[in-house]
């Protein structure tokens, strides 16, 4: 039997698992918090030349907050991603990112090396299993043959979240300072993260 277009749109329609304007609410939530967690872990680059100035910190040190998040991440990952399969995706998408925007939004109030690399690690572990969580999020709520566009699309985002946080990074802190810099690209996630839920 050939199908007509409308039998086709009804088969489309039939495979997303929740209505389609939601699971496209979904999908921009998701985007966007992944540019926000790469915006909040690439905007310290951008700060470097401010916290040299004003702690006289050295470049291993000025590293350590770079690779912090990435040892983080790594060692965290898979028990992560484990405790969201249990604990829901949705749930684990916005307590992830309430953590990643906190940390980032603390960083504004450090006053030492110490408690800036540890706000920094903190950011890392809210980080830690978003990449998994969002991944199967869409792959649940969208019909197959969207996956590998929407999931490219979601990857992406990291890149462009990289160059947004070196750039914001750079033009708030030259006209704010470097404290005004992780508040204003913290707070914007924590919003999202609650609109999400």
């Amino acid at each position: 039997m050939i199908s007509t277009p409308a039998d086709s749109a009804s088969v489309g329609g039939a495979d997303y698992t929740v209505s389609r304007s939601r699971a496209w609410f979904a999908f921009a939530m998701i985007f966007l918090l992944m540019m926000s967690k790469y915006i909040d872990r690439q905007i310290i680059v951008s700060l470097f030349p401010h916290l040299k100035e004003e702690w006289g910190l050295s470049d291993k040190q000025l590293g350590g907050l770079v690779s912090v998040i990435s040892i983080v991440v790594a060692v965290g990952s898979i028990p992560v991603a484990m405790m969201a399969d249990r604990f829901g995706r949705v749930k684990s998408v916005f307590v992830m990112a309430s953590i990643w925007s906190c940390a980032t939004i603390s960083c504004m109030f450090a006053r030492s090396y110490g408690q800036l690399f540890v706000s920094r690690a903190v950011v890392g572990l809210g980080e830690t299993g978003y990449g998994s969580v969002g991944s199967a999020l869409i792959s649940a709520l969208f019909p197959k043959r969207l996956h590998a566009t929407l999931l490219g699309a979601f990857f992406g985002a990291s890149s462009v979240g990289a160059v947004l946080g070196v750039v914001l990074g750079g033009v708030i802190a030259e006209h704010w300072g470097w404290r005004a810099a992780f508040g204003a690209v913290g707070f914007p996630g924590l919003i999202m993260a609650l609109m999400f839920l």
